[in-house]
């Protein structure tokens, strides 16, 4: 039997879980505030019943989130099992640009 390397016993001992469920929770947060952000923005674009959003907004501002939390948390899991410096660098980036105000 031969001895592992450094990289064979982080894969075999389940190294990076720790970091994948982080990396899941930070873009969930940032996917909930995301999908709020555009479902309140964009969610009553068409107008609706003479004209009025409201309905669609609503909607938008509930069904967003649901989506971006899904959404973040898959893409942080995945991601974050390797490379959880990739996750944070996102989340501050778009952080940045929401309170800038690049957000569109």
């Amino acid at each position: 039997m031969r001895e592992l390397n450094v990289m064979e016993i982080n894969e075999v001992s389940g190294a990076g879980l720790w970091e994948s469920l982080t990396s899941a929770v930070t873009l969930a947060s940032i996917g909930f505030a995301a999908g709020a952000a555009y479902g309140g923005i964009h969610g009553g674009d068409q107008g609706g019943i003479l004209g009025v959003g409201v309905i669609g907004q609503l909607v938008g501002v509930i069904v967003g989130p649901i989506v971006g939390v899904t959404a973040g948390a898959i893409v942080g899991a995945v991601m974050g099992w390797n490379d959880s410096e990739t996750i944070t660098s996102v989340a501050t980036q778009w952080m940045n640009n929401f309170v800038n105000g690049n957000f569109k």
